[in-house]
């Protein structure tokens, strides 16, 4: 490729005049930004003089949220003998993929029971079940008459037409009579 002898020189030459008067009211706006920010003791700063307030916790404070999913996790233990390993958009968002391991396959049985159809719940309402093909059956793990596995991951998958929920929704799991509430989809 040839190139003009002239070309990019009258942009080197704009260029170069017109940097200077910029980098030198940058320059000043720069120094005027930071004398007004900087800290001191009239602000009320931290000093080694002047040490920083702690902040008393409130009265009736929200507990914190590893505490709510560790209070969560174990109420999902103990109804049904499952520990949930996440709840995440699949399939471009169409799809939720519910994993979980089993810890208890008494308690476990009917999330593996074919009979039982669980689904999921959000806080609008809207209830999503597990699909199922003719040809493939529901997309979820069943034991089919062998027995539960314990200390073994299985999923299920739930339908999310349109896209409908979203990460960080709060959704409810139902499985026949037993519920496990506020579960975060991922």
């Amino acid at each position: 490729m040839k190139r003009h002898a002239n070309q990019g020189a009258a942009i080197h030459a704009v260029g170069d005049a017109s940097r200077g008067p910029c980098r030198a009211v940058g320059a000043w706006l720069l120094l005027l930004a930071t004398a007004l920010n900087w800290p001191g003791p009239a602000t009320g700063a931290a000093s080694p003089s002047n040490p920083a307030p702690e902040a008393a916790p409130a009265k009736g404070d929200a507990p914190k949220p590893d505490a709510v999913k560790t209070m969560l996790a174990r109420l999902a233990e103990e109804r049904l003998g499952v520990k949930i390993r996440a709840v995440r958009l699949s399939a471009a968002g169409f799809m939720l993929d519910l994993r979980y391991r089993v810890l208890d396959a008494d308690k476990a049985a009917p999330m593996l029971d074919r009979k039982v159809q669980p689904y999921l719940l959000d806080s609008r309402g809207a209830r999503l079940g597990v699909p199922a093909s003719p040809k493939v059956g529901a997309l979820r793990s069943t034991r089919r008459g062998g027995e539960i596995l314990m200390d073994r991951d299985y999923s299920m998958l739930f339908g999310n037409p349109g896209r409908y929920l979203k990460q960080g929704s709060k959704i409810t799991l139902v499985v026949g009579e037993q519920k496990i509430e506020n579960l975060t989809i991922e």
